[in-house]
């Protein structure tokens, strides 16, 4: 599904970072639930949760660590984007590997995969005998982290990464 290409860490062009930035935004606010610009500890285990992630005390504690840089409690944006470009390297896939396979699946370019077109793109790469239906099921469902019936890019991201 996603090439293997290796991946480049170098510095990218404006139009990239637009796009990345407005990711990061979108992701800081699934983390920040009171809307308040920072995320604290008990709002990542939240957001980890809904992800099907539940890290211990002690982990929780550690990602805050790496997060806020300045120690005064609470994630930043700025912070939150620095470390997000971090993990970006450690990552298996690039965001931009990442966008371009989403927007394969995305065959309405409304932002996100619907069931019916994870389906089509299943049948179109005759995948069928690999995917059955109850297979797909599993995995939108598990994709969908909020439950909205699609999957956002961010949830693609963190499915696939």
């Amino acid at each position: 599904m996603v090439s293997g290409k290796s991946k480049n860490c170098s510095p990218r062009s404006n139009d990239f970072l637009a796009t990345e930035l407005e990711d990061f935004r979108k992701a800081f606010k699934f983390f920040d639930a009171n809307n308040d610009g920072f995320i604290t500890q008990e709002e990542l285990e939240s957001a980890m949760n809904k992800c099907g992630q539940y890290p211990s005390k002690l982990e929780l504690r550690f990602i805050m660590s790496q997060g806020d840089r300045d120690q005064n409690g609470v994630i930043t944006f700025d912070e939150f984007t620095a470390l997000m470009r971090e993990n970006e390297c450690r990552n298996k896939y690039s965001r931009h590997q990442l966008r371009e396979q989403f927007q394969m699946f995305d065959k309405d370019n409304d932002g996100y995969i619907e069931r019916s077109e994870m389906t089509g793109i299943v049948r179109e790469l005759s995948l069928g005998r690999y995917f059955p239906n109850q297979v797909i099921d599993q995995l939108f469902r598990e994709a969908d982290v909020d439950g909205d019936g699609r999957i956002s890019f961010e949830e693609f991201v963190m499915a696939v990464n």
